[in-house]
C-alpha cells in the first residue's frame, strides 16, 4: 500500500511539473493539461456568448489545476506515515482521518504557512517537507510572471485593432483616400508588421486566443477583417510598391491563419478569410 501511495503521488506531481514547464518555461509550448483545461473553460464561457472574464479564468483554473494535483501528490506521499511519521503538539491524531491530516500537512507545506500543529517527525519527511515549501514558492512566482507576460502581448493585440478600426473609420482600408501611393504602402507595411507581432504573440502566449474583448474597437479578431479590406485594395493597386506591399500583409496573414488552424483546433476553413471569419464569430463578432 505504501508503494502504491508513493507511486501514484509521483506520478501525480510528475504531470503537474511537466504541465508547469511546457506552458510556462517553454517557448512555443502548452502542456496537455494547460490545453485542455483551455478548451473547457472557453467551451463553457460562451455558452451564449463569449464572457469577458473567459480569458482571465482559463488562466486561474489551470493555477488551481496545478495546485490541486501538486497538494495531492504530495498528500499521497506522506499519507502512509501517518501518523507515526508526525509529531503532533496539541492535537490528538486519532481525530482526524488520515487521508484528509495529509491533504491539510500537504496544503501548509505547500503554502509555507508551517502552522506547527504537525511537523515530521520521519528523517524522509522531515527532507521532503522543504521540498513541497520550495515547488510552492516556484509555482507561486511562475503564476504571477504568466499573468506579467500575458498583459504585455494583448497589449499589442489592442493596438492593432485601434489602429485597423482608425483606418477603417477614416476610409483607408478601401483606399479611397487621396494619399501617394508610398505613403499607403508604408500604412499596409505597418500593419503587416503588427499583424507579425500578433502572429508571434499566439505562438509564445496562445492563451491570449482566450481573452475577449467588451469594447469592439479593442478587438482583434473583428477588427482584423478591415486588414483583410486593406490587403485586397492594395493588391488592386497599379502601383508596384503597393501592390508589394500588399501581397506582404496577404502573407502575413496566411501565416496567422495557418498558426490558427494549427493551434485551435475548433477553428476551421478552406481559405485565410474562412479562418479569420471562424476567429472573429468565436469571440461573438461577424465579419463581411
Amino acid at each position: 500500500m505504501t508503494a502504491v501511495s508513493t507511486l501514484a503521488g509521483i506520478v501525480l506531481l510528475g504531470i503537474a511539473l511537466n504541465d508547469v514547464f511546457h506552458t510556462l518555461l517553454r517557448p512555443a509550448s502548452t502542456g496537455r493539461l494547460t490545453t485542455l483545461v483551455f478548451r473547457a473553460v472557453w467551451s463553457l464561457s460562451r455558452r451564449r456568448r463569449p464572457l469577458a472574464v473567459g480569458g482571465p479564468l482559463t488562466i486561474l483554473a489551470t493555477i488551481g489545476a496545478w495546485i490541486l494535483l501538486i497538494t495531492l501528490g504530495w498528500a499521497l506521499i506522506y499519507l502512509p506515515h501517518f501518523p507515526d511519521g508526525f509529531s503532533y503538539s496539541g492535537v490528538d491524531p486519532g481525530d482526524y482521518h488520515p487521508f484528509l491530516e495529509s491533504v491539510t500537512y500537504s496544503l501548509v507545506a505547500l503554502t509555507t504557512l508551517g502552522l506547527g500543529d504537525v511537523v515530521p517527525a520521519a528523517p524522509v519527511i522531515r527532507l521532503l517537507s522543504p521540498l513541497e515549501a520550495l515547488t510552492g514558492f516556484v509555482l507561486l512566482s511562475a503564476s504571477v510572471s504568466w499573468f506579467m507576460q500575458i498583459y504585455p502581448a494583448l497589449a499589442r493585440r489592442r493596438a492593432l485593432a485601434i489602429e485597423l478600426t482608425s483606418l477603417h473609420s477614416s476610409g483607408f482600408t478601401e483606399l479611397s483616400v487621396t494619399v501617394s501611393a508610398g505613403y499607403a504602402a508604408s500604412v499596409v507595411s505597418s500593419v503587416a508588421r503588427l499583424v507579425t507581432e500578433l502572429t508571434a504573440d499566439l505562438v509564445q502566449s496562445n492563451e491570449i486566443f482566450y481573452f475577449t474583448e467588451r469594447d469592439e474597437r479593442l478587438s482583434a479578431p473583428r477588427a482584423i477583417g478591415y486588414a483583410m479590406e486593406l490587403r485586397d485594395g492594395a493588391l488592386r493597386s497599379h502601383d508596384g510598391d503597393l501592390r508589394a506591399a500588399g501581397a506582404l500583409l496577404a502573407q502575413v496573414m496566411d501565416e496567422l491563419a495557418r498558426v490558427l488552424i494549427e493551434q485551435y483546433p475548433h477553428i476551421t476553413g478552406e481559405s485565410t478569410d474562412d479562418v479569420l471569419r471562424a476567429v472573429a464569430g468565436s469571440h461573438g463578432h461577424r465579419l463581411a
